[in-house]
């Protein structure tokens, strides 16, 4: 196992960064499209950022499996896992198309069915959120690659929740209207934000916005990063009946949840 924590954020933080620069490579390009079995696009950048991260983290260790969103792992093998790495190389493809610049890289590391490091990159911005020794971290690069911020974050609680929701689940201004006046009452808010990527729930861990309700399936990778990050900033996920969520499901799939802080 990886046992020193600052050497594997380290390196970590390095291979997300790369990755970040790969994608960022095929950003101002004509993208190349394919629409997956799940009806979700999948682009050059997506395919290169997942080949090179798997690369590196069994460079890193090979005693570790690595299951991503682009290279999925059959059942009968991933049942046996106990640690594995998650991966999603290029979280929020949608966003990269639209070229909004809320996409990230997501790495986790799962033990037990429990995220117990994550690790998620923004290209665009060079902002950074990871886990060290049970707390979480935030910091940002400037264009030469040098670290001109780095912060310890947790939640915040507020008299009016601050809520975060998909920018590409909700685009009908009427719904959008109708949706916001229901969480308003629903969740004691007085603000949305919308987002893409796992960037809602970094928005959360930093103290930035307090509930982000998810109805509607989720992919293991989509969050398994974002929830390391905000468990070990003082929050949590829970699916709609209140339990904590776990990974390693056969399917891969979510149930409906809310995270909050």
């Amino acid at each position: 196992m990886l046992k020193n924590n600052e050497k594997l954020m380290l390196t970590v933080s390095n291979i997300a960064i790369e990755a970040g620069n790969i994608i960022m490579g095929n950003y101002n390009e004509v993208l190349s499209l394919k629409i997956k079995k799940d009806k979700s696009p999948l682009t050059k950048a997506d395919l290169q950022s997942n080949q090179y991260i798997i690369k590196e983290l069994k460079s890193l260790n090979e005693e570790i499996p690595i299951l991503s969103e682009e290279t999925l792992v059959e059942w009968n093998e991933r049942k046996k896992w106990n640690t594995y790495w998650l991966v999603d190389p290029l979280d929020g493809t949608k966003e990269f198309i639209k070229k909004n610049g809320e996409f990230t890289v997501n790495i986790a590391l799962i033990k037990n069915k429990k995220p117990i490091y994550g690790l998620i990159y923004m290209p665009t911005t060079k902002e950074i959120y990871f886990t060290k020794n049970n707390s979480s971290y935030y910091s940002k690069f400037n264009n030469k690659g040098q670290l001109i911020k780095k912060t310890k974050i947790k939640i915040k609680q507020r008299n009016k929740n601050i809520l975060v929701l998909s920018r590409s689940h909700i685009s009908d201004k009427k719904k959008i209207s109708e949706m916001k006046n229901f969480m308003f009452k629903k969740f004691n808010a007085n603000k949305i934000i919308q987002s893409g990527s796992s960037i809602k729930l970094c928005y959360i861990a930093h103290g930035k916005a307090n509930i982000y309700p998810r109805i509607g399936t989720t992919m293991e990778w989509d969050i398994a990063a974002g929830d390391a990050i905000l468990r070990n900033a003082g929050g949590k996920i829970k699916t709609l009946d209140g339990r904590v969520m776990k990974y390693g499901k056969r399917n891969f799939k979510n149930k409906s949840f809310i995270a909050r802080s």
